[in-house]
């Protein structure tokens, strides 16, 4: 095990322990938000979505107007600016009692989040060999789902006494995470120590992460309707929702902790598109298994779907980004793919909740299936106009790529 800990640079296990912190923090607040507006608001679920959407509308604004500022300033300072505004955004809903409080603050949230993970990544990209990128973002990924594992029963507990405690608890240890970058969190970005200049990206640049960006677009929209209306759907149709809710998350972080990292490790040397290819119809099975089959064991089995289906795609994805960014634009290029989640927790919620409140839950989730499917297709297409050789972790991207 000490061995295994001297692989990787200092800066894998500050964010290893980051990403727990966060993801406690992520799984938590979302679907728990949702459900304290859902009252809030007299259970009207199109105006606790539309305020959830504020957040990630306001990730896609800043990322396209001050996107290029990530790669400009120091990965730490942006890391530790972006947790400084998220303490102050996720405390302050506990005082909020009103819609437009809940958009100043879900606006603030926001405005912290825009930048974090991009010069996250872009850090991991500048100190670990590309060979072990993929190992790196699982094992990323796995210390988000050890954050998440209590989160779930915590988040119900909290929110059943007391919904305010929630978001304090929440501030709380991203502040310690906050204390703890501040303390040994080092700076990466040498382009920043050098004051080197940070040319523009082209057009080819911008199309080739757009048409990836749009392969991604459904499953994030998926992940979104899990965050948001998945726990309203089983509050109107399953007796205690809440239970339910955080057993399937509970399994779900169980499976990312115990096959993470193994799965990505065993899949690596195997063509990248075609582990991406399975993880999107491992997705499919899951949402057509959530949709359809309202018994434990068909959610228990569709859970299971769908941990395969973020492990073997998001990962890859990843690396994939990684390998394709120039070295001067690598955050940027984190940010600007990114957008898929914003675009799908901006616009997702809302959408989603509409097709909920005028058909039902067999139209939402078979209309994700079918646009999942179409995000198989042009992600395959995308992939394949790029370089067919960087598809292994054996075999990097041909000069003309970068």
């Amino acid at each position: 095990m000490k061995a295994y800990l001297h692989q990787f640079p200092k800066i894998v296990w500050i964010q290893t322990a980051g990403h727990a912190v966060t993801s406690f923090v992520s799984i938590i607040l979302l679907p728990f938000l949702t459900l304290y507006m859902y009252d809030q608001f007299g259970n009207n679920i199109l105006l606790a979505t539309l305020v959830i959407g504020v957040q990630p509308l306001t990730e896609i604004l800043f990322t396209f107007l001050f996107g290029g500022w990530i790669d400009k300033a120091g990965r730490r300072a942006v890391q530790l600016g972006s947790l400084v505004i998220q303490v102050v955004a996720v405390a302050g809903f506990a005082f909020s009692d009103q819609m437009g409080v809940f958009i100043f603050f879900a606006f603030l949230n926001g405005l912290g989040r825009f930048a974090y993970i991009p010069a996250a990544r872009a850090q991991i990209s500048e100190t670990v060999a590309i060979e072990r990128q993929s190992e790196t973002f699982a094992l990323l990924s796995t210390a988000s789902s050890i954050g998440a594992l209590g989160g779930p029963v915590i988040g119900a507990v909290l929110f059943y006494h007391d919904p305010r405690s929630l978001f304090f608890l929440l501030s709380g240890v991203l502040l310690v995470y906050l204390l703890t970058g501040l303390k040994w969190l080092p700076e990466s970005n040498l382009r920043v120590k050098s004051n080197e200049p940070v040319p523009r990206l082209n057009r080819r640049d911008y199309r080739t992460i757009g048409w990836l960006l749009a392969g991604m677009l459904p499953l994030s929209l998926f992940h979104a309707q899990m965050e948001t209306n998945w726990p309203v759907f089983l509050k109107e149709n399953i007796v205690n929702y809440l239970f339910v809710f955080s057993l399937l998350e509970t399994i779900g972080t169980i499976v990312f902790i115990c096959l993470e990292v193994v799965l990505v490790n065993r899949t690596k040397h195997i063509s990248r598109l075609h582990v991406i290819q399975a993880g999107y119809i491992f997705y499919v099975f899951a949402v057509l298994g959530f949709g359809f089959f309202h018994h434990i064991i068909a959610f228990i089995v569709s859970q299971l779907f769908f941990c395969l289906g973020a492990i073997l795609t998001l990962n890859h994805m990843q690396t994939f980004i990684s390998t394709l960014a120039p070295s001067e634009h690598k955050g940027k290029y984190f940010a600007l793919f990114g957008l898929h989640w914003d675009i799908s927790r901006s616009t997702g919620p809302l959408l989603g909740g509409m097709v909920l409140s005028i058909f039902n839950g067999h139209i939402l989730f078979l209309s994700l299936a079918l646009l999942i499917v179409g995000g198989a297709f042009i992600q395959t297409m995308a992939i394949r106009s790029l370089v067919p050789s960087a598809l292994r972790d054996d075999h990097p991207f041909d000069e003309e790529v970068g």
